[in-house]
């Protein structure tokens, strides 16, 4: 019997394998059908520059040193945004909060780069701690709540990010930091911007800092943690079972929290690497939620949550958007990459679906197999 079992968790193991190494080609079809699904609307619109149009939004970001260094700059954020919701799927959880977290961590970051003086680099370091102290602690609101009383983190994170958009309002208005000129937060302190590290002279006339590589650096440790240690294995581990894991001795209430006090911290670290560049994006008082944390779905979800795939996912994304500025050239909506997302992202889904049921198929099978072997050798 146990040499049955044996041969059924072998095969199990095997067939997982199998479908994780087919997992790449299901997201490059899932891609190619967005972009051709995304063509054929060109046609449909404007049938004589579609080629064109589709020739922009592929090269754009290639072009030129410049244009692929921007291209890297307007991904940092998303990579680190896309950690951040991909750290709470890999361990179980559904951070739909990562918008809010992003914008408290943003607004924390931005009080220490106007308020604070401070030696350059060191301006920097303490304004990117701030932010991350504040992400993470707006997370272990909706944390502590899933752990200690069952509350559906989707519904918590939710109402936490309307709050942060009203906390944020108020904040912003703050004589200290606002400039009426510029219906924002003041431009900070030069000291305070993420460093270039001279990159801007790898990719000359773009605004590429080493926030890329900071992104970069957060995924590989994300990967490591969850992949090579004890804490990761446990977070993951609650994420797949909480009955199994109790029956583990694993401490449940305290990994939810935990996980999701990383993920939201990770979203304060995105915002600091959005707004404390020397090009940035303004923080100004939202009407509603910052739509970059559903951005960060998106990524999270091509990327089939693993920490180094959003890096790839973050570029691309930012490689689409960029084409979408200049497909506009040929009389195109940018509007048009939406679709080619939701169309990525949908044929993801789908393709996850179908790779879980017929694992699940599969499974069942082989042990109907062996107890059948099993049978006719007792006869």
């Amino acid at each position: 019997m146990e040499k049955n079992d044996k041969k059924i968790n072998d095969f199990i193991l095997k067939t997982k394998k199998a479908v994780l190494n087919k997992k790449f080609l299901f997201v490059l079809m899932s891609i190619v059908t967005g972009i051709l699904i995304g063509f054929i609307i060109m046609l449909i619109i404007k049938p004589a520059s579609a080629f064109r149009g589709l020739s922009l939004l592929l090269t754009s970001g290639f072009r030129t040193p410049r244009a692929f260094g921007n291209v890297l700059f307007r991904a940092t954020p998303l990579i680190v945004i896309g950690l951040a919701v991909g750290f709470g799927f890999k361990t179980g959880l559904f951070n739909i909060g990562a918008s809010g977290q992003f914008m408290v961590g943003g607004i924390a970051a931005l009080y220490v780069a106007n308020i604070i003086k401070a030696p350059i680099v060191l301006h920097f370091i303490i304004a990117f701690i701030a932010a991350i102290i504040a992400g993470g602690l707006w997370g272990v609101i909706p944390g502590i709540l899933k752990a200690k009383f069952n509350v559906n983190e989707v519904i918590t994170t939710i109402m936490m990010n309307y709050i942060a958009v009203y906390l944020c309002v108020m904040l912003v208005y703050n004589p200290k930091v606002y400039d009426s000129g510029i219906t924002a937060i003041n431009t900070i302190y030069p000291t305070a911007n993420v460093p270039r590290l001279g990159l801007n002279v790898i990719f000359p006339g773009s605004y590429i800092d080493m926030g890329i590589l900071i992104a970069i650096g957060l995924a590989v440790i994300s990967s490591i943690v969850l992949r090579k240690t004890t804490v990761g294995y446990e977070l993951v581990a609650v994420g797949n079972s909480v009955d199994g894991s109790k029956y583990a001795g694993i401490n449940v209430k305290k990994n939810i929290i935990l996980a999701m006090a990383i993920s939201g911290a990770i979203a304060g670290a995105a915002a600091a690497l959005n707004y404390l560049p020397q090009n940035p994006d303004y923080f100004r008082p939202y009407a509603d939620v910052n739509p970059i944390g559903f951005e960060g779905i998106s990524v999270a979800l091509i990327a089939q949550s693993s920490p180094i795939g959003t890096i790839f996912s973050g570029i691309f994304i930012a490689f689409i958007k960029q084409g979408a500025l200049n497909m506009q050239f040929a009389g195109f909506d940018k509007e048009i990459t939406n679709i080619i997302v939701a169309v990525i992202i949908y044929m993801i889904a789908i393709s996850s679906f179908i790779g879980a049921y017929l694992m699940k198929r599969i499974e069942k099978k082989k042990k109907e197999k062996v107890i059948k072997k099993e049978e006719l050798s007792h006869e």
